[in-house]
């Protein structure tokens, strides 16, 4: 179960590990390594895990969870790249937050795949890196609860600048239901999420990735917006012969929500990366 204390037990431990460091990795490698993985459009082979932790949802001021397992894999096709990111998120809902009140519930929510196309960064001819592919979302909730019982597809695009030290862009995508639950709402769902990174020459960074959403088919239109702020920090740790990790902490107050949703939520990442699974990648010292 995804409770209070396992987010706590999660939190001591990326603490822990984003002091433990390899000091003879060269401070270039490691902003180099950091700038991969904060661009969601490079070729950088990662696998981890984000966890969100939502507070002051529900009439009850009610906490929820949800545990992301994530993996980004690149296919080469000459210039042109398909990059891979899966998403498959387990939910947790607190008793209070159940009507019938006959206990928590954690299960698997929709699974979300997106297929970035992007070219070479070396080809480019702007300063700007690209990527545009579709989103797909399955309606693979164990819960009517954790899902929106609905199968969903709509195009993504990420744009991307990379003036040292800063990682900047913005991913925007635009989601519509073709199949599924009639009894349940039909989904157009626009999310806006722009990104800022400022990287330190020793692996720290300071990051902000706020998500605005658009609920196209909320009846009431003041429950359509989600628009948050906020940031955080992070952190690229070479590890010797082992891989390195990218981990960072973010929070966000929500803004403009609809009625009963949380007031803000704190955001976790832990990835381990594989730099040397891409052509040309980033090797840490040692290895």
């Amino acid at each position: 179960m995804l409770t209070q204390c396992s987010f706590k037990n999660c939190l001591i431990v990326v603490t822990i590990l984003s002091i433990l460091g390899n000091p003879f990795a060269h401070p270039q490698e490691i902003i180099k390594l950091a700038e991969e993985a904060q661009n969601p459009i490079s070729d950088l082979v990662r696998v981890g895990v984000v966890n969100r932790t939502l507070f002051g949802g529900g009439a009850n001021n009610d906490l929820f969870n949800i545990f992301n397992l994530q993996a980004s894999t690149t296919k080469k096709f000459g210039d042109w790249a398909l990059l891979n990111r899966l998403n498959i998120p387990i939910s947790y809902l607190p008793a209070s937050a159940i009507e019938d009140k006959t206990g928590s519930l954690t299960g698997l929510g929709d699974i979300e795949y997106t297929g970035f196309f992007a070219r070479d960064e070396s080809k480019r001819r702007f300063k700007l890196i690209g990527g545009v592919g579709p989103t797909f979302v399955l309606n693979s909730a164990t819960d009517d609860r954790l899902g929106a019982g609905k199968w969903s597809v709509g195009p993504t695009l990420a744009l991307v600048s990379i003036p040292d030290p800063w990682v900047v862009g913005a991913i925007v995508r635009n989601l519509w239901s073709f199949a599924g639950d009639n009894q349940r709402p039909k989904v157009n769902l626009l999310l806006i999420q722009p990104f800022v990174n400022f990287n330190f020459s020793n692996g720290w960074y300071a990051t902000s990735t706020p998500p605005t959403t658009v609920d196209w088919e909320a009846q009431d239109k003041r429950n359509r917006w989600t628009v948050s702020i906020g940031g955080g920090f992070g952190k690229v740790v070479f590890r010797g012969e082992k891989r390195p990790i990218n981990i960072n902490l973010q929070g966000f107050y929500f803004l403009e929500k609809p009625d009963g949703a949380p007031d803000w939520t704190l955001r976790m990442q832990f990835q381990i990366l594989f730099p040397d699974s891409t052509p040309g990648g980033v090797h840490p010292a040692g290895e």
